[in-house]
């Protein structure tokens, strides 16, 4: 009958020698080379630490139900204004013409209880003596992250045109972008709320243009959301009103954020340790290779001649 082999095992060689010996120092040497040189050869080849990593997520917007809706006209010192701001005094707006209407309409399509589309009409009411040449819209957005990196902030969509003639429509359409010139801080069980204060808030306005101090003031933020224009059309036509129509996409955005600690030693392990891998066989190559040929004084210690 024949025989398989079942299982086998290497037979165990030992060598030893005292603690302040050649053999000992030969040891420890190689012992610590394999340590450090796997490290030196991967933290040098760049990618070791991982410093920024990204993730993608639909952020929870809604209309804060605050704007800021100022056409120009062919006299600048005569603008029409619209607007619907916390501490914004109507005495600083009046004999300005408002809006007639406003809808806001927000679309779930997919039914995951976040808005993917936010559509809203303005229909201003122009005097006769008065022609458009350009308008901008600033809307006040209520902007959420729930998964990765929690944060919650005021946002603001910005839309601004200029006409060659009387206008009487506008339809824009364009998606949510976000802008971040410094990474969002990411840590466990912390929300970020630092930009969670409205910028539609003339508390502190005194004198100057309305729109020019809110995007001064947006300007400064690290993180922001801008919109891209994916196309709009214009109708032109001398009319007693004007029609805004802004179809504004929300669709999943990328985020970059500073990865914790926990998070770079996963990243930084694996390349390390398919490193100590390798130096791990070479080095045992050169000890086998060192002690077999008695280049440096130790006892060989073989199991079957071990006296009883």
């Amino acid at each position: 009958m024949a025989l398989y082999r079942l299982f086998s095992t290497q037979v165990e060689i030992q060598y030893k020698s005292y603690l302040l010996s050649k053999a000992t120092f030969f040891t420890l040497i190689t012992t610590l080379l394999n340590i450090i040189l796997p490290f030196i050869i991967a933290y040098r080849s760049r990618g070791f630490w991982l410093k920024s990593h990204s993730f993608f997520e639909q952020p929870i917007v809604h209309f804060t139900y605050e704007y800021l809706l100022a056409a120009e006209t062919q006299d600048p010192s005569q603008p029409i204004i619209c607007s619907e701001i916390k501490g914004l005094d109507e005495n600083e707006v009046e004999d300005r013409d408002k809006c007639v209407t406003i809808e806001v309409e927000e679309h779930d399509f997919n039914d995951d209880g976040k808005s993917d589309s936010l559509q809203l009409k303005f229909q201003l009411d122009v005097p006769p003596d008065k022609i458009l040449v350009s308008f901008i819209l600033i809307l006040g957005l209520n902007f959420q992250l729930k998964t990765v990196c929690p944060m919650h902030m005021q946002n603001l969509a910005v839309v601004s045109k200029d006409f060659v003639s009387a206008p009487s429509s506008y339809n824009y359409y364009g998606d949510l972008q976000l802008y971040q010139t410094s990474h969002l801080p990411c840590f466990w069980g912390h929300k970020d709320i630092k930009y969670n204060n409205s910028l539609l808030n003339f508390s502190t306005w005194h004198d100057g243009n309305m729109a020019d101090f809110i995007l001064k003031e947006y300007f400064k933020r690290e993180v922001t959301i801008q919109t891209k224009t994916v196309y709009e059309r214009i109708q032109y036509a001398h009319t007693d009103t004007m029609e805004i129509r802004i179809n504004l996409r929300i669709p999943e955005m990328q985020f970059r954020y500073t990865p914790s600690i926990l998070q770079e030693i996963k990243w930084a392990w694996p390349q390390y340790l398919s490193i100590v891998v390798i130096f791990y066989w070479l080095f045992n190559k050169a000890k086998t290779f060192v002690f077999r040929r008695r280049m440096f004084m130790a006892w060989e210690i073989i199991p079957w001649k071990i006296s009883k």
